[in-house]
């Protein structure tokens, strides 16, 4: 019986996610949009891209593709084929994963409210933290390697939609996985009886 309802909410959650996968990502593109015409974005692609562009060419390292970073200002990295044709790779600024860490704040404000142990909701925010970015890495090691391993325009449809449902389904997982063993509820205050003497 257990099992069933598992299976029951599994399946309703996989439904909600598919219907407003395409209002996330149609958000993502508004946001994406608005951040470019202010300039916001300058600092994260001169300072964090290359940072992330080097992991990324770590990470494809372990499925075959040799991946180096480089300063041309249109891609980040190049991969090369075994015949020495390079890839170029455009990692900018919004293939990072901001939009994730954003849902991930929005989810810490309400998700942490409750009565539990600083401690617990320490080690749930660095849980998200870290395992917002390794995921963000995953997704972009993954479209990286399907560019390399199959074409350009694959990897462009999966970009567009991948990105989110990963960031949804990160989303679900973290939660479930700190309410159900990191977050620890405080032990209820006990008024100390005083005894006069």
């Amino acid at each position: 019986m257990d099992q069933k309802k598992l299976f029951k909410n599994i399946f309703i959650v996989a439904a909600i996610l598919l219907s407003i996968l395409p209002v996330i990502v149609t958000f993502s593109a508004v946001l994406t949009s608005l951040f470019n015409k202010m300039g916001w974005y300058v600092w994260i692609q001169d300072l964090v891209v290359p940072f992330e562009s080097r992991l990324v060419a770590v990470l494809v390292k372990l499925v075959g593709i040799k991946g180096m970073v480089t300063s041309n200002q249109n891609f980040s990295m190049v991969l090369q084929r075994p015949g020495g044709e390079l890839i170029p790779v455009q990692l900018s600024w919004n293939c990072l994963g901001w939009q994730s860490m954003i849902l991930l704040g929005l989810t810490l404000v309400t998700g942490l409210r409750g009565n539990h142990t600083l401690l617990s909701k320490v080690e749930t925010l660095i849980f998200g933290v870290l395992g917002t970015f390794l995921s963000n890495l995953f997704r972009m090691a993954f479209i990286t390697s399907l560019a390399y391993y199959w074409n350009r325009v694959a990897a462009m449809i999966v970009h567009d939609y991948f990105a989110s449902f990963i960031a949804l389904a990160w989303m679900i997982f973290f939660w479930w996985f700190s309410y159900s063993y990191v977050l620890e509820g405080r032990m209820p205050h006990v008024e100390k009886e005083v005894v006069k003497v």
